[in-house]
């Protein structure tokens, strides 16, 4: 291109051309109008900062606004004196460079310029990267409104890594980096660390553009980069060159794809739509032994967790018994996760189970890496291309003991404990604060977080009197187990009795994804949801989870209690009824999804008979806030089901 100031002038008539037929404003915005109305601004003097030119989007004032088309070309003739200064400007820059800062205003990620108009457009003109700059945030007042929730994320995060190139278009995405950087105001990155993490980032940003990234609407650069470090590391993005980055690009291109798809995720909620999907698959496919690696964060001797897992793993063993081999990667933790993982997969395993959303990370990137592998994680409402999950709707059982409590709790309250806060046990909780309000709607239910540093259920039912208490739902082991399960009460002789329990059937989770395999099934259903992500999540009419009414709950309490297990596995009856349900008919179940959280969303995730909050993952053990980060309501960010 010839650096003229004709030249220039083209480009912005032909802006202004397009905005015109396309009835849009052909001149710069101005940041005057933008703000006009907008009460409680306020502003904060950033200093002298190198400010990236596309970010540069307008004026401040309208003095300039019509002296330039709206990509910040000029638009006088050629024989006007703003001309000569201008094609002065180019021949500056051809010289010794334009180093006079210009003077703006910061406003939600985007610039408007008070003083050097014609120097911006000159840098723009020669696509500069940066420009030096004055800057003066402007901060708008806290709203509800997405935009202002996520900038004032920013805003926390600016004090901690003070970086304008990082435009995160997600709330919780923020925290999420810190989290993936080791970051924080107790651990603040020095100067050669944002250095290096600049020099990462425009080298991906490089490729990824280069490869198209610029045509996914909605997903930043730093939206990608961020989905590049949760797969790969940070370590590998400091470290890579171009050729290596865009070989990576090319391996998880569908992940950034499918974050632009408004429904990235299919939830498989029916355990029979894969055998309709392909009767005669089955035929087709040789018999063959499933290799299958288990991997279990600690024992089953001393998780009851895993102890669970590993009784679906012995039922698997029963059904399938010499169509399979099963093997088992133990006392799996942070640390050896991946290793596990590669271990299983170079001793062959055509199948791997990680029975701990602890290990989603480490799971995705096996699986970008091992694609001729099935890896699986027991987590939920993942929205990866290359790794399926599963659970179970435990909810809907949780819903019914929520009606058997309620009923047999008269004029007291009630107690809930639950461990970390994501999004399973959210829903849980609010199922069965849910089924308390249909038979009594007086009653509250004291939500206590077990994983909140601190928190003591124990003391806090005894404090107010509770007696009828909602506890975990697992089958423990031996020396781990103790009578605190499922829904149970404390006589006036502080004797404990058991009222009711849910029981996992991982057995026929697992069954039915090896049923799946095994009949070719695997890929047709992949093919039919158009390669979104796949979860599985499964209820009461797949059997995978089954509540268990003990003798002590009274006869008529029992029979309204079976009669909405019944609705519910029919679908007749939602445990979430009272928010509110999708406007089509017969939604899919991904869609009813998005509305329950919607509606949950509304209600500040709680329902109004929930005494208690949702601990903030700094507020809990060290040990599982990386699980309520990427599993949490945060986590729900820009996800299908969230809307």
């Amino acid at each position: 291109m010839e650096y003229t100031y004709q030249n220039a002038q083209r480009l912005a008539e032909r802006c202004y051309k397009e905005k015109t037929a396309r009835k849009e404003d052909p001149y710069l915005p101005v940041l005057e109008d933008i703000t006009a109305g907008t009460s409680s601004l306020s502003e904060q003097a950033l200093g002298l900062q190198e400010i990236p030119l596309e970010r540069i989007v307008g004026t401040a004032s309208d003095g300039r606004r019509q002296a330039f088309a709206a990509n910040f070309m000029p638009l006088m003739e050629p024989s006007t004196e703003f001309a000569a200064k201008y094609q002065a400007l180019i021949a500056a820059h051809l010289g010794e460079g334009i180093r006079d800062p210009v003077k703006v205003y910061e406003y939600l990620h985007r610039y408007y310029v008070v003083e050097g108009n014609k120097r911006v457009s000159v840098l723009k003109f020669f696509n500069a990267v940066s420009i030096p700059g004055e800057v003066t945030r402007i901060i708008p007042a806290r709203s509800e409104e997405p935009e202002i929730k996520v900038y004032y994320e920013f805003l926390a995060f600016y004090r901690i890594v003070p970086v304008n190139f990082l435009v995160f278009s997600q709330p919780g995405d923020y925290e999420r980096f810190l989290s993936l950087m080791g970051w924080s105001a107790a651990h603040v990155p020095a100067e050669k660390d944002i250095r290096l993490l600049r020099s990462a980032y425009i080298r991906f940003q490089t490729v990824y553009r280069a490869l198209g990234g610029s045509r996914l609407e909605g997903l930043t650069d730093a939206d990608a980069f961020l989905i590049y470090l949760e797969i790969y590391g940070y370590e590998k993005a400091e470290n890579a060159m171009s050729e290596d980055i865009r070989k990576d690009l090319g391996q998880i291109w569908d992940e950034f794809a499918l974050r632009t798809n408004d429904e990235a995720v299919k939830l498989v909620t029916d355990a029979e739509e894969e055998k309709r999907l392909s009767l005669l698959g089955k035929l087709f496919v040789p018999e063959k032994v499933l290799k299958i690696a288990f991997l279990y964060e600690k024992t089953p001797e001393t998780l009851g967790w895993t102890y669970g897992h590993e009784l679906g793993r012995q039922h698997i063993i029963d059904v399938f018994g010499e169509k399979i081999v099963t093997e088992v990667y133990d006392q799996i933790d942070g640390d050896n996760v991946a290793e596990k993982i590669k271990e299983a997969a170079e001793a062959g395993a055509d199948v791997i189970f990680v029975t701990s959303s602890r290990f989603l990370n480490a799971c995705l990137k096996a699986a970008v890496t091992c694609q001729d592998t099935r890896i699986l994680c027991c987590a939920l409402n993942f929205p990866h291309r290359y790794l399926r999950t599963y659970y179970a709707r435990i909810y809907e059982a949780k819903f019914v003991s929520g009606v058997i409590a309620g009923a047999m709790a008269g004029a007291g309250d009630i107690g809930y404990v639950a461990n970390c806060p994501f999004i399973g046990n959210i829903l849980n909780l609010n199922a069965f604060a849910n089924g308390v309000k249909m038979v009594n709607p007086g009653a509250k239910v004291y939500a206590v977080w077990t994983d909140e540093i601190g928190a003591d259920p124990r003391v806090t039912f005894w404090n107010e009197g509770i007696s009828i208490i909602s506890g975990r739902e697992l089958l423990a082991p031996v020396n781990e187990f103790h009578r605190e399960v499922g829904l149970y009460r404390y006589t006036e002789a502080h004797e404990l009795e058991n009222l009711a329990m849910t029981l996992w059937n991982w057995g026929i989770i697992y069954q039915r994804l090896i049923e799946s395999i095994r009949s070719g099934n695997w890929e047709a259903i992949d093919k039919k949801s158009g390669h979104r992500a796949l979860n599985y999540f499964w209820g009461f009419d797949s059997g995978a989870i089954e509540l268990l009414i003990g003798k002590l709950v009274p006869e008529g309490t029992r029979v309204l209690a079976e009669h909405l297990v019944s609705a519910v596995k029919s679908g007749e009856l939602s445990p979430f009824y009272g928010l509110p349900d999708p406007p089509e008919e017969g939604a899919e179940p991904f869609i009813r999804g998005a509305w329950i959280l919607k509606g949950l969303r509304e209600k500040g995730w709680l329902l109004d008979n929930v005494k208690g909050r949702i601990p903030a993952p700094e507020e809990l053990r060290p040990e599982v806030r990386l699980l309520a980060q990427t599993q949490g309501i945060g986590s729900l960010a820009g996800s299908p089901l969230q809307e």
